[in-house]
């Protein structure tokens, strides 16, 4: 995931995973369609009566997937949408042109497991955080915790992640970096590798189907020595900076889906941890490195 990545802002993509329908009640953002009445009034959006989003490639949360945007992402959007008029109108996007897309007032927000942070803050403003953006460890012996970890004679993980320092002070050089999942997970493939620590969502997908391999939430188990973990970095929408009146529509939308229980739904439908949408009451902000 973006997953406690703040180094550059790229990320690896995986296969899609959950399908959603693109349909949502039309009409402006002023309710001039008169068969719709939006839950809050006077949305400013880019293009009147839509809600233009930036899809980034990280299954399942989000997939552009050739045009037809699926993931837990695009559920949410489309609920909010659908309750505010909106008609959403989806177009590919990247961590590294996502905030600029936004900034320049070409799209209204993006979404794809983007971690609210300071850095981040004084280019765009956040909505209420959707769920946490774990750290996974996958293994054969059941891993849960990091003193699993240091019982293991080499640990592998990407380089980038917020968690690679804190691992370094108790791993020491047991701890093998590598510049994506692809490099990481072919290490553990082939057995030079105890552990693999990765984004968890990116890793349910990975070894969904590989027989012996467990995937833990290192999160369920917090390790005070590990920050990511400790203080997990929350997902959200960013949105045009200063846009007050989607802001307060998109924190609306999202904590009463939080509430009723729907992104847990689509969080275990999707064979995530129900432990991903334990946010804190107050939005947990990474702080600038």
């Amino acid at each position: 995931m973006n997953t406690n990545r703040l180094k550059g802002v790229g990320i690896l993509t995986a296969a899609a995973a959950i399908a959603v329908g693109l349909s949502a009640c039309g009409g402006a953002s002023d309710a001039s369609n008169s068969s719709c009445t939006p839950k809050h009034q006077g949305i400013q959006t880019v293009s009147q009566g839509k809600l233009t989003v930036g899809v980034i490639d990280i299954p399942p949360f989000s997939s552009y997937n050739s045009g037809k945007p699926a993931g837990i992402d695009i559920e949410i959007v489309n609920k909010v949408a659908k309750d505010e008029c909106l008609t959403p109108v989806y177009q590919q996007a990247t961590y590294a042109d996502a905030v600029q897309s936004i900034s320049g007032g070409n799209i209204d927000l993006a979404l794809g497991t983007i971690d609210a942070t300071e850095k981040r803050l004084k280019a765009v403003d956040f909505s209420a955080s959707t769920y946490l953006d774990g750290m996974g460890i996958a293994s054969k012996t059941g891993a849960t915790t990091v003193a699993d970890l240091e019982k293991m004679n080499k640990v592998g993980t990407i380089d980038g992640y917020l968690w690679v320092e804190d691992l370094k002070k108790i791993l020491g050089d047991r701890l093998v970096t590598y510049p994506s999942s692809v490099e990481l997970k072919a290490d553990f493939d082939a057995g030079r590798l105890d552990a693999d620590v990765d984004a968890y969502g990116v890793q349910v997908l990975q070894f969904k189907d590989i027989p012996g391999v467990k995937v833990a939430l290192a999160n369920e188990k917090p390790d005070p020595r590990v920050g990511a973990i400790k203080n997990a970095p929350e997902a959200a929408f960013p949105l045009t900076k200063g846009n007050t009146s989607l802001k307060e529509a998109l924190d609306a939308g999202i904590v009463a889906q939080r509430k009723d229980g729907t992104i847990t739904k689509l969080l275990t439908g999707a064979g995530l941890s129900e432990g991903l949408g334990k946010v804190a009451e107050k939005q947990y902000v990474v702080p600038a490195s």
